[in-house]
């Protein structure tokens, strides 16, 4: 065995050699192609040096202090040994030549760097004195634990290299732990889009290994893109670089994220590509999207729509609560199994301040009490300040005056308060600043000033003041026209169809696919006749409002239809409609293309014969096919 280890030990300490004359000229060093493609092969021997090193450790250790002087058990070691330092100089060379590759930033690597080279040292080190270190216990234990701390130090950093920041420690930091959103509160760029940049996208695009010289880690470096340019153009048919490289095939090379990595879902293409073409706002809050914006539609979900709650107090009890409840007044459990109860009060005229009192049999279980228009006064107030569970207290156009308020400062859990139609007046507000959880406060038509309002949300800094609509000279803006029209293939003339619901609306339409204003396009007084296939482009205006947007609809005329079709390629197993007869039914297909019927054509061309019983002229053929990216239907 002493020539092979002789051996290994001269070619082991070459390569150390080698390793530190490359660190000396490491600035200066450009590598040739070959030597590349050598470097890459770092993640892929990187394994075997760990783990011959815990394997050497394990026996040096256990083997080697119980029987440091039996021959077989340091031929073992030995081997162990010299094997461990040559893998280790062999993988701490290939990541030097990996280092050089653009994309890596020097000072992220530099912990990594010098904690492999310290390895491949030490463990050099460690064979050439290996009977002295052998021979004082201290000393092999004072070599092992410094080179398990290198190892681990070694893998932490290229963790984070490799799959971004905190790899390793992730699942035990708190910051790591996705914070609960509610939907009014959600960022469209930070809520949604960045929690999937950063985790299909950043284990390759950070500040530690900026992969085609991008970092995608903020909002200014997403913009400044990366070595092939920006990575999204709105106004692009394809939406730019970002959208093109996650479309491509998987197979392709620059597909993203690469083979091997996570990949987005269909729904995380529709988000990325919505964001995208609504002009990739890093600043829009997801509830200013309009109800019907499908990027809303898309996210609304992931979010909570109210504060979740979880109740600690027991439930009352079921004839407590039958009691309590009458033709004025019901309370009822706020969900199913909840113990937390809901009341509310009808009937102005019965109404007794006795009535709210005898609530207090179940005071610990009422969160939500809604008193509006009741003839509640300030007195009351006492009565309500005892429920100390109340989240939710509705006490609009009441007689309250205000002077009572500070009776509510022992509803430490209240979130929601209702003043509206009331006398209160702005410094008797101030005493809500001590309601700690308080986050709405309507306030709307009371004799509060609107110069008050800043004041009132200055001191209430962390409470939503809701003071109502107050600009009279706010251009509102006009809802669409409503095409009433239903069917959208014809054969015969059809009648066109608009029509607004408020008086006094102009309407302006166009037939060629330009938009209509005041200028261009027809003024809609009465049904109109078409004789052609069109798209359909109408507007509403309205002096003193803002025009609406515009609605679109596409007719399609289809005055001839062939006898019978014959499909000469088959379609789709999964799209096969109605057959052939699919192409001439004069049928629209639904947008949800799996429950609509569909012919559907997947790596072969669609080729079909219309036969017709009687020579027939044809202008023009149109075909209704469904476009979207986001499927992957083209």
């Amino acid at each position: 065995m002493r020539y092979p280890k002789t051996l290994l030990y001269n070619i082991t300490f070459s390569l150390n050699c080698l390793l530190a004359f490359l660190l000396f000229f490491y600035g200066s060093i450009q590598l040739p192609g070959w030597v590349q493609v050598i470097g890459r092969m770092h993640p892929l021997v990187l394994h075997f040096p760990i783990v011959l090193l815990v394997l050497c450790i394990f026996w040096e250790l256990v083997m080697g202090l119980r029987q440091p002087d039996k021959e077989a058990n340091l031929l073992i070691g030995d081997a162990l040994l010299i094997v461990a330092a040559l893998a280790s100089v062999i993988t701490a060379l290939m990541g030097l030549f990996l280092s050089k590759e653009d994309g890596y930033t020097p000072a992220v690597l530099i912990w990594h760097k010098w904690a492999g080279v310290s390895i491949s040292f030490l463990l050099l080190a460690w064979y050439a004195f290996r009977k002295h270190i052998r021979q004082r216990k201290i000393v092999l234990i004072t070599s092992s634990l410094a080179a398990m701390v290198i190892i681990v130090v070694t893998g932490h950093q290229g963790s984070n290299i490799t799959h971004g920041e905190n790899f390793l420690l992730a699942p035990i930091l708190n910051n790591d732990i996705k914070r609960v959103v509610k939907f009014e509160d959600a960022m469209v760029y930070a809520d949604v889009v960045h929690p999937i940049l950063q985790v299909k996208c950043m284990s390759c695009h950070n500040s530690a290994k900026a992969k085609g010289q991008l970092v995608m880690e903020t909002p200014e470096l997403l913009l400044k893109g990366g070595r092939h340019g920006v990575l999204w153009d709105s106004t692009d048919s394809q939406a730019g670089l970002l959208l093109q490289r996650i479309h491509l095939p998987d197979d392709d090379k620059k597909h993203m994220p690469p083979a091997g990595k996570p990949q987005l879902t269909t729904e995380e293409i529709a988000i990325l590509y919505r964001w995208i073409k609504t002009g990739a706002s890093f600043t829009t809050k997801l509830a200013m999207l309009a109800p019907a914006d499908s990027l809303r539609l898309l996210t609304a979900s992931l979010f909570t729509q109210k504060e979740t709650d979880v109740f600690s107090f027991a439930s009352a009890s079921e004839n407590n609560i039958d009691k309590l409840n009458n033709a004025y007044r019901i309370v009822r459990p706020l969900a199913t199994g909840s113990p937390a109860l809901n009341v509310e009060f009808f009937g102005a005229a019965q109404y007794q301040p006795t009535q709210l009192k005898e609530l207090l049999e179940v005071k610990q279980q009422v969160v939500a009490l809604n008193l509006n228009k009741m003839p509640v006064t300030d007195a009351d107030l006492k009565t309500i300040g005892q429920f100390v569970n109340l989240r939710v207290l509705n006490v609009s156009f009441t007689n309250i005056t205000g002077a009572g308020l500070a009776a509510l400062a022992s509803l430490k859990e209240l979130r929601e308060l209702s003043l509206s139609g009331t006398k209160v007046q702005a410094a008797q507000l101030k005493v809500l600043a001590g309601l700690p959880k308080l986050s709405l406060l309507t306030i709307w038509n009371t004799p509060i000033q609107p110069g008050e309002f800043s004041l009132i949300q200055k001191q209430l800094s962390k409470v939503k003041v809701e003071t109502g609509f107050t600009g009279d000279t706010t251009k509102l803006l006009l809802t669409p026209p409503v095409i009433e029209n239903e069917e959208v293939i014809f054969k015969n003339d059809v009648s066109l169809k608009l029509k607004h619901y408020v008086r006094g609306v102009s309407i302006r339409y166009t037939t060629d696919g330009t938009e209509p204003d005041s200028v261009n396009g027809y003024e809609y007084t009465k049904e109109v006749m078409v004789d052609k296939g069109f798209t359909l482009k109408a507007r509403a205006f309205k002096t003193g409002w803002i025009s609406s947007r515009t609605v679109e609809k596409t007719f399609f005329k289809s005055s001839i239809k062939p006898d019978s079709v014959f499909l000469a390629t088959k379609a789709n197993p999964d799209f096969l409609a109605e057959g052939a007869t699919t192409l001439i039914d004069g049928q629209k297909g639904e947008l949800n293309f799996k429950g609509g019927k569909w012919l559907g054509y997947k790596d072969r061309p669609l080729e079909a014969y219309l036969f017709f019983n009687k020579p027939t002229n044809i202008s023009s053929v149109t075909l209704s096919m469904l476009i979207d990216i986001n499927r992957f239907i083209m």
